[in-house]
């Protein structure tokens, strides 16, 4: 009886050494809590919707948001072989399109090359044809597309995976969006994650936010992922403001006392024509005047907003051509020559030119 005692208490000691065990693994790996998430949840859909690849800053080459083609690479520009190296490369192919108003443009790819899709995957590209055919599976420009580019994550992250059926945690520094993304593609059905917190996330205007819990995070993404203009379209000329600033477009405008039309499209049609010998003058009060053939026609003037999201509005009553919110897209300056880009879409563009000092 008295071994019968001791076995018992033995078999009780080893269940309570094993249970103690378990529950330090547990701890000590810092597994996720009932906060952590699953990936079919909707946060972990946002997180991977952020972190794709987004392929539409080589769009003057490639005319594809969904993928961006792999560097090194070559290009023949308007009979001009370029060698992309890094996207400052990019700068000198809008240049060489950009030194006439007059000529036929035209990008041509030395292939091989290989292409990167949104979710990192690397694809070699033999021929046109090829090319093309992915091309044409990408979303077309201004579409909308599972790409959140308007807020992004600062790194390094430390994730934790917990998985349910074997108890075990493992943590993961990531220093990327890739790494993130592939993390939670690889995620089991059984895997719980949760990261540490605070995170940081940068915002499109440049600004920083820090959120604390993943339902915080998930709000923060889901009350940014629209925005901002992902610039999502082929306009080589449509990034060129992401450092502008009010203060410099009032200064250029109001620095230049006759502003003429250099090009000007409404609805899908062009209009510069009916405006030869127009000129616009900006005040600094906010007034502008439009002469034309002795004829002056006031209206008013005015800028808002910050970095890539900068409007000049003109409201001038008799010319309707002119009244609009227009978004800036290029301030470009050599010399004495001056060019102001705006666009409301790919139907509504003008762009106002001056020669001053």
């Amino acid at each position: 009886m008295k071994q019968s005692y001791k076995y018992t208490i033995y078999i009780i000691l080893i269940l309570l050494t094993s249970w103690s065990c378990r529950k330090e693994v547990v701890i000590d790996e810092k597994a996720p809590d009932s906060k952590g998430f699953v990936k079919t949840e909707n946060v972990a859909k946002l997180i991977k919707n952020t972190t794709l690849h987004d392929g539409s800053f080589d769009n003057i080459i490639d005319h594809a948001n969904n993928f961006s083609i792999k560097m090194p690479y070559t290009v023949i520009v308007n009979g001009q072989q370029v060698t992309i190296n890094d996207e400052n490369d990019l700068q000198t192919v809008e240049d060489i399109l950009d030194a006439s108003d007059t000529d036929t443009d035209s990008i041509e790819i030395v292939f091989p090359v290989t292409i990167i899709l949104s979710d990192y995957t690397e694809v070699t590209i033999h021929n046109q044809h090829e090319f093309d055919h992915y091309v044409a599976q990408s979303t077309g420009e201004n579409e909308p597309d599972d790409d959140i580019e308007c807020i992004d994550f600062v790194y390094p992250i430390t994730a934790h995976v917990y998985n349910t059926v074997t108890e075990q945690t493992r943590n993961v520094n990531i220093q990327n969006d890739e790494e993130l993304h592939q993390l939670l593609d690889d995620l089991d059905d059984n895997d719980l994650i949760n990261f540490d917190f605070p995170i940081a996330l940068t915002l499109y205007d440049g600004s920083q936010i820090s959120v604390n819990n993943i339902s915080e995070l998930e709000t923060a993404i889901e009350n940014n992922q629209d925005a901002c203009d992902e610039d999502d379209d082929n306009d080589h000329d449509d990034d060129d403001c992401d450092t502008c600033t009010t203060s410099q477009i009032t200064a250029v405008l109001t620095g230049c006392p006759a502003w003429t039309i250099n090009e000007l499209e409404r609805h899908d049609i062009d209009l510069e024509s009916n405006y030869t010998g127009y000129t616009m003058q900006f005040f600094a009060n906010g007034d502008i005047a439009v002469t034309h053939s002795g004829t002056i026609t006031n209206g008013s003037w005015s800028v808002s907003g910050t970095g890539s999201n900068i409007y000049l509005s003109i409201d001038i009553t008799a010319i309707p051509d002119f009244s609009a919110n227009w978004h800036l897209e290029e301030i470009k300056q050599d010399g004495m020559d001056k060019k102001v880009k705006l666009k409301l879409d790919d139907n509504n563009k003008m762009k106002i030119k001056s020669h001053c000092p």
